[in-house]
């Protein structure tokens, strides 16, 4: 098999008979399912990562098969902080505040939104902070379970109340242990 990547999130994969013969296929023989099945295998075996959901095109023919592999962009980037201190940390440390984060509060932890295109800012978040899994139940759990503190703008209206890390050094706030101390 041949990977040839194309931009960041796209590669065009082909696959000679023999590989398909490998698996017990032919080029007739070969759905969607399994073509995206070798995909992810030569992606592993080619040590590359294309984290998310994948969208494939699959081309047979009698010398092989053409696979585009495109690996769509989740439309938001969750990540969770277990403390406000460090969600206000590393909202100070991003440099251009994104304007469509939302800040949930849910099962004990504080979940900011990013624009899943913004990975600039998702490496920064990532340092203070988890990434959430990347899929959509977390989001479906968000919505249903979740208390939406600040629905847009999340990052610039935090940053107005608090325009400096929170550290233990700074003692003008307290950590906050419970969703109702907010209100």
């Amino acid at each position: 098999m041949t990977i040839q990547p194309i931009g960041s999130a796209s590669v065009a994969l082909y696959i000679t008979p023999a590989d398909l013969k490998e698996h017990n296929l032919t080029p007739a023989e070969l759905t969607l399912e399994r073509a995206l099945e070798l995909t992810q295998s030569a992606f592993r075996a080619a040590g590359m990562t294309m984290d998310g959901s994948i969208e494939i095109e699959a081309y047979p023919d009698a010398c092989g098969v053409l696979v585009f592999a495109h690996v769509k962009v989740p439309e938001r980037l969750w990540f969770s902080f277990t403390h406000l201190e460090a969600l206000l940390a590393g909202i100070c440390a991003l440099p251009d505040p994104p304007e469509e984060a939302a800040l949930i509060w849910w099962d004990g932890r504080w979940w900011l939104s990013l624009p899943g295109e913004d990975t600039q800012s998702a490496n920064l978040l990532s340092e203070f902070g988890q990434a959430g899994e990347q899929n959509s139940q977390l989001e479906a759990s968000l919505t249903e379970h979740g208390t939406a503190i600040l629905s847009t703008d999340a990052v610039a209206t935090l940053r107005s109340y608090f325009s400096s890390p929170v550290s233990p050094e700074n003692t003008w706030i307290e950590p906050l242990t419970d969703i109702t101390d907010m209100v």
